[in-house]
């Protein structure tokens, strides 16, 4: 199938045997291309109608291509004739003792001459600079009594009329090489103005969509581009605007001095039409070259909209903590076990730092341990610190005072430490901060106390602070990427969450309650599972814990609706789950779980049941022996 390419390109030739070498090298690449015979005669006309028809790139040879550029306003690859043709012609009539004249081209007559130096032939040369020349070069051959004439395609149409004085002409011949190697030009530049175009069209996207007043000047203070939100901020038209200079259109901008200084300028408060807008001017330098400049203007309004709607999401989403431990669902001693050691906590102040992989329930636990707390009746603030860019993270923990940085608010912002005030706050995934804001956070832990940006003053907080991580921190800690000190303040109380695999007998209660869910949320009417769904949930390793199992349940229910989810989902099932990677997970626990209870095990055999003894042979304290020995059933 030949590739389309829109007949965007047109093969203009005048003699059969080059349209020839054109069709076949066509066929050869699979290309749908126009190919079309001219004369010097109708080149003008052809070439309008190529215009006309849609045409982007024309190959063309000669002063018939110059003709052709000259006429329309499209892209023209001239088929190159080389040395080797002349060279060719020349040798055809080596025996010739006769003058020889040359019509053609300045520079093919300049590559004649060179060679000319070696042959030592009697040249004449008769220089054409377009059609309309050749008629009148020729004759002064014949004046000059010229017996031979070598020259382009354009000889042909006059052949019959050299003959009458005896002269004869010798067409240069391109050869299908540099047929092809003009085609191949052509379909490289269709492609490279495509790809332009395509990122043109992205770009224009982007700017007309964008909530931010853009304009670009090109090196000369030209405008080139004004998006929509630009034209409502300055009440313009961008059609009557590109190509005028910005200094004259748009003299407030001033972008003219920032091409002439190179230097970008940020936050600049302006009043546009009574509107206060910030203004962001920015070179395009390329190569310490000026390329021009670009200005991004934005209401200030607007700013300050879009910050209030993020902290409102961000305090609606956190400032109350909707569950408690009676909606933690399992009945096995992994859980019951995590359940106990979390009420404990509960009951006091201490940092709490939540550890478990993806998906086992860490803010779950961690607005049960508020709500059993005596701060309950406190906000619960909670902030995922992987989503933030580490500055954006900072100006939402601390807050900023008024001014601190364009944008900002002018009474400045609360932080969410100093809105969680009395309260709690949970930071999941504390693993992912950077070392500097560690050291920010670290202070908070260590003072209790809070400095917004742009200020120099502290404000006291009262905050229990829960941490969640899935990440092991002693490990990162020991690789340099965390500070030793604010891992030990944060793992003051250490809550290990058990994945879903080591909940035994919890992944049936939990696939009943998840139905229940799934029923409310769907309106569906699932009854239940098959025992063999239920066995192969139980037998399956779960490495996306209950986050994994409630994304299967909902598949089940859409596709099922109603009824017993049965066996004849069970293939279904199995492309859901992550075989591989559970195998892998499930092997080195029971690997290293096996290792462990033989270890406790001999210990306690050898020390005669004595489990302080035992510890202390297997380097770890009382509770830790205790709390596995129940976690093993010993």
């Amino acid at each position: 199938m030949k590739e389309n390419i829109d007949n965007k390109i047109a093969v203009l030739l005048p003699y059969d045997e080059l349209l020839k070498f054109a069709q076949e090298i066509a066929d050869e690449a699979d290309i749908g291309i126009i190919i079309e015979k001219i004369s010097s005669a109708n080149v003008t006309e052809v070439a309008r109608s190529m215009k006309k028809k849609g045409v982007e790139i024309v190959i063309s040879r000669g002063n018939l291509a110059k003709e052709i550029r000259n006429t329309i306003d499209v892209e023209v690859v001239s088929i190159a004739l080389t040395g080797y043709e002349f060279l060719e012609v020349l040798y055809k009539y080596k025996d010739f003792k006769q003058p020889i004249g040359i019509v053609e081209s300045k520079d093919f007559i300049y590559g004649c001459q060179r060679i000319n130096k070696m042959l030592k032939l009697d040249f004449h040369y008769y220089q054409v600079n377009n059609m309309n020349e050749f008629s009148y070069q020729t004759q002064c051959a014949i004046e000059d009594g010229m017996k031979l004439l070598i020259g382009g395609s354009w000889g042909i149409e006059i052949t019959k009329y050299l003959e009458d004085y005896n002269i004869q002409y010798e067409m240069l011949r391109s050869q299908k090489p540099s047929v092809k190697q003009a085609m191949d030009t052509a379909l490289s530049l269709f492609y490279a103005k495509r790809r332009e175009k395509n990122r043109h069209e992205l770009l224009k996207t982007v700017l007309d969509f964008s909530k931010s007043g853009i304009v670009v000047v090109n090196h000369a203070d030209e405008i080139i581009n004004v998006n929509p939100t630009a034209e409502q901020i300055f009440r313009i038209d961008e059609r009557s605007c590109v190509g005028q200079k910005s200094c004259k259109m748009l003299p407030q901008l001033q972008l003219n001095n920032i091409i002439k200084t190179k230097k970008a300028e940020f936050g600049s408060t302006e009043n546009y039409f009574g509107d206060s807008v910030i203004v962001d001017r920015v070179p395009m330098v390329v190569n310490s070259e000026i390329k021009g400049a670009i200005a991004f203007i934005q209401k200030a309004a607007e700013i300050v909209t879009m910050g209030s709607n993020l902290r409102r999401d961000l305090a609606q989403r956190g400032l109350t903590a909707k569950y408690r431990f009676d909606d933690i669902i399992g009945e096995s001693s992994a859980i019951r076990y995590a359940i106990q050691l979390a009420k404990a906590y509960s009951h006091i102040d201490s940092t709490v730092l939540i550890t478990g992989e993806t998906g086992t329930g860490k803010e779950l636990f961690a607005q049960s341990i508020h709500s059993e707390s005596r701060r309950r009746n406190n906000p619960f603030v909670a902030i995922n610190c992987s989503a933030l860019s580490s500055s954006l993270l900072e100006s939402e923990l601390f807050g900023y005072k008024e001014g601190a940085f364009t944008g900002a608010k002018k009474e400045g912002k609360v932080g969410l430490f100093e809105l969680a005030h009395k309260g709690t706050i949970f930071l999941d995934e504390i693993g992912e901060i950077d070392i500097n804001m560690q050291t920010k956070l670290l202070r908070v832990l260590q003072e209790h106390e809070v400095m917004r940006i742009g200020d120099n003053r502290v404000i006291p907080v009262d905050v229990r602070v829960i941490a969640a991580t899935n990440k092991d921190l002693y490990k990162e800690m020991q690789k340099g990427n965390y500070r030793q000190d604010l891992y030990y303040r944060l793992n003051v109380l250490n809550l290990g969450l058990p994945p879903l695999r080591k909940r035994e007998g919890d992944i049936k209660i939990l696939m009943e309650k998840l139905r229940d869910k799934m029923n409310k949320k769907l309106n569906c009417r699932i009854e239940g599972f098959s025992p063999g769904v239920i066995e192969l949930m139980e037998n399956y390793n779960w490495p996306g814990n209950i986050r994994e199992l409630e994304n299967i349940i909902e598949k089940l229910s859409v596709l099922t609706a109603s009824g017993i989810v049965g066996d004849e989902m069970i293939p279904f099932i199995e492309d859901c789950m992550h075989y591989d990677e559970a195998k892998e997970i499930g092997k080195a626990e029971q690997t290293l779980c096996m290792m462990e209870i033989e270890a406790i095990k001999a210990a306690l055999q050898q020390n005669n049941g004595n489990r302080t003894h035992a510890a202390q042979q297997l380097g770890i304290d009382r509770t830790t022996l205790i709390r596995k020995i129940k976690a093993y059933d010993l």
